[in-house]
Formats: C-alpha cells, structure tokens, sequence
C-alpha cells in the first residue's frame, strides 16, 4: 500500500512539473508571463499614442506609430508601402484638407495575440470628423487587422495595418 501511495505521489510531482504548475503556485510570476505583461503595456502605450496621434491628425506623429517597412492599406487606396509613403500620404491629406478635424476616434480592440516579436490584432473602431469648422459631424464605423513589431527598445509599432468600413458604416 505504502509503494502505491509513493508512486501516485511521484507520478502527481512529475506531471505537476511537466505543466509548470508547480514553479507558479505561491510564487511571483514567472519572466514569461513578466514579459508578456511588459508587452501588452508598451502595446497599451502604442494604442494611446495612435489615439493621440489621430485626434491630433499630427502627420508626423501618425507616422512614427509605423516600422519603417510598413504596410498600410485603407479602403479605396492603393497600398502605401514604407514609413517615407505613409508620412507623405499623411502630409498631402493635410495639405488637401487643411480645416478637417477628427472630433473622435474609439478603436476597440477583440482580440491581441503576442508571439516572438510580433502581435496579431483585431479591432473595430468608431470615428467622426468635420471637414470645416463649419461643416456638419460625419461619423462612421471601421474594423480593421494590425500586425504590430517589437522594436529593439521594447516598444511596439505597427507593421501591417489594413481597415475597411463596418456594415451599416
């Protein structure tokens, strides 16, 4: 009896160690999930500054949020392709529209998935603009897919961003 009950307790250690569950139980977090929790704060910090950036409709600071390899394709519009494009397309719709004005933007994230280097997320978001001063609120509904780099510095940015209008927006 003594045997059995030392064997069940060996074969509980060992598939408590296979699982790991074992080094988090009582424990501070380990450096993955440490590491995974650093990412999704400096994620967080990328979404503020594309907030930021997009009530601002700052070219410049729109821009940066990008790899220098990037890929932004939008409803309409053919690819631009680079951080060099993407700040001159943000310039020249500056310069088209000099009095337009993002009144908000509300991007609601689905789902982040974080793996080596790389995130993977879905969003949708809620925007509204004014074309003047004077013109009326125009308000529309999006969702997009982005697909974000760690840089060296531990920050995020967008490498890959593709949107198109929600149904009904």
């Amino acid at each position: 009896m003594k045997r059995s009950i030392l064997r069940l307790a060996i074969l509980v250690l060992a598939i408590v160690a296979a699982f790991g569950i074992w080094r988090s139980v009582g424990r501070a977090p380990t450096l993955a999930v440490t590491v995974l929790d650093a990412d999704r704060q400096a994620i967080q910090k990328l979404h503020q500054q594309d907030i930021d950036a997009t009530l601002a409709r700052d070219p410049q600071a729109l821009a940066d949020l990008f790899t220098d390899d990037a890929v932004l394709l939008e409803p309409g519009a053919p690819a631009v392709i680079g951080k060099p494009a993407i700040l001159a397309d943000n310039k020249k719709d500056t310069m088209e529209h000099p009095d337009a004005k993002v009144v908000t933007y509300k991007p609601e994230i689905k789902d982040l998935q974080v793996a080596d280097g790389s995130a993977f997320e879905w969003d949708t978001f809620e925007a509204s603009y004014k074309e003047s001063e004077k013109a009326e609120v125009k308000t529309f509904r999006a969702k997009a897919l982005r697909i974000l780099k760690k840089q060296p510095d531990g920050s995020w940015k967008f490498a890959r961003v593709m949107w198109n209008l929600a149904e009904g927006g």
